[in-house]
């Protein structure tokens, strides 16, 4: 037999056999979509942060890491509420500091820490008040290890935590997928 219409026709039958595999792998994706899940007219936000934790002043850290992800996503202008299109209210539910190890022959000195602020965030019309998004639990968290004292280790924590929270919340409201 012919080697060049041997390896011809089994070309011909193999793109036949792979042209449905291709369709059905495509038509999986049918459903999905990436991009923002916010209106087109949405150009602008303003954002209100409520502390409802035991730890002090964290909606400071909280508001500042929103502020820094909004501006690099670059989708919402930051403005004053009688301005904005839209109202991100976050609202802190719960901080959590937990040990993760200890140091060796000290077991009641911890080492590394675990950071956790837990939130709820409500991406509402600015004139209406109509909710359009709603996530009610956003976790954000770090990792680290122990400084001088208690405080300083929190404080040492805190912005990672934030910057994640942050992340979450944005992603949350701006991207569809």
């Amino acid at each position: 037999m012919n080697r060049a219409l041997f390896y011809g026709v089994g070309m011909k039958s193999a793109k036949f056999l792979l042209l449905p595999v291709f369709a059905l792998i495509l038509s999986g994706c049918a459903g999905y979509r990436v991009g923002s899940t916010l209106d087109k007219s949405i150009k602008t936000v303003s954002l209100t942060i409520v502390n409802k934790t035991d730890e002090p002043s964290i909606e400071v850290a909280v508001m500042k890491a929103l502020r820094a992800e909004l501006q690099m996503d670059g989708r919402l202008e930051v403005r004053s509420q009688n301005e904005a299109d839209v109202v991100l209210s976050v609202t802190l539910t719960k901080f959590d500091l937990e040990a993760l190890s200890y140091v060796r022959h000290q077991d009641s000195l911890a080492a590394e820490y675990r950071l956790t602020v837990t939130a709820s965030a409500v991406l509402s019309d600015a004139e209406t008040g109509k909710v359009i998004l709603e996530n009610p639990a956003v976790l954000g968290e770090s990792e680290f290890s122990y400084a001088e004292d208690l405080t300083t280790t929190k404080r040492h924590g805190l912005p990672k935590a934030a910057n994640d929270l942050a992340r979450k919340v944005v992603s949350t409201v701006v991207t569809a997928w």
